[in-house]
């Protein structure tokens, strides 16, 4: 499935603790001084991936509990992974450290920790009730896809397909590298986000530009704008 594997063009930057504050940063040096190394950039992104999955689609793989409102405990989580993941060896190395550092650092708000638990915020095709908070002041959203479904979206739509809800983010550049996930034959999809409270559907914000509601009916998009990524 490629939780595992190596994406270097999105590769993300190493985390750091700070000796002074204890901060976890992205930076070399903090507070006047030079940190030390928490996560590498490679190993960063394994392990933000490999969470996703497991929190969001695949707990049962590794036998991990998750209660009602999507909470597992981390320290069953990294236990979990170092000795029940198909590809353990690779995660030898791991501690709730990590986890944890991966959790707050992320870029889109992916994740939330508390009392030792961690939790995805969204994206979920496990059934998990998450309460998000109700968002009555966006005007405009956007949506990527490929132009492979453009065709049904228009006619039928944007549904929560095999997720929970539908994945909105404020952010057409989130969008776009979204799409580029998908194919090379990508649509860029401009959602009224007031029109689409007026006809029934909720509005709530996910993560830092992520937002999801139930449906998102062809009357609700304004825009769409089809591109052909270069391959090369």
């Amino acid at each position: 499935m490629g939780y595992d594997e190596q994406v270097n063009e999105h590769r993300l930057p190493p985390i750091y603790r700070c000796r002074i504050c204890g901060a976890y940063v992205e930076e070399k040096t903090h507070c006047g001084y030079g940190c030390t190394l928490v996560l590498d950039g490679v190993r960063r992104l394994r392990l933000s991936k490999l969470l996703a999955a497991l929190l969001r689609h695949i707990p049962h793989e590794v036998g991990l509990l998750i209660d009602n409102e999507g909470w597992a405990s981390i320290k069953e989580l990294v236990n979990a992974v170092r000795t029940k993941w198909r590809n353990k060896s690779l995660y030898s190395w791991l501690r709730e450290e990590h986890v944890i550092t991966v959790a707050l650092l992320d870029r889109k708000g992916r994740f939330e920790v508390k009392d030792g638990k961690i939790r995805a915020r969204y994206g979920h095709s496990i059934r998990v009730l998450i309460p998000l908070p109700e968002d009555k002041e966006v005007r405009v959203l956007y949506h990527g896809t490929s132009t492979r479904s453009l065709r049904r979206i228009l006619r039928e739509g944007i549904k929560p397909m095999r997720r929970l809800m539908v994945h909105l983010t404020l952010d057409e550049s989130d969008a776009l590298e979204n799409a580029k996930r998908k194919s090379s034959d990508i649509a860029i999809i401009t959602i009224d986000a007031e029109r689409l409270r007026l006809m029934g559907h909720k509005v709530y914000r996910a993560g830092r530009k992520v937002y999801v509601t139930d449906y998102v009916p062809p009357s609700c998009i304004v825009e769409v704008r089809e591109m052909r990524l270069n391959s090369n």
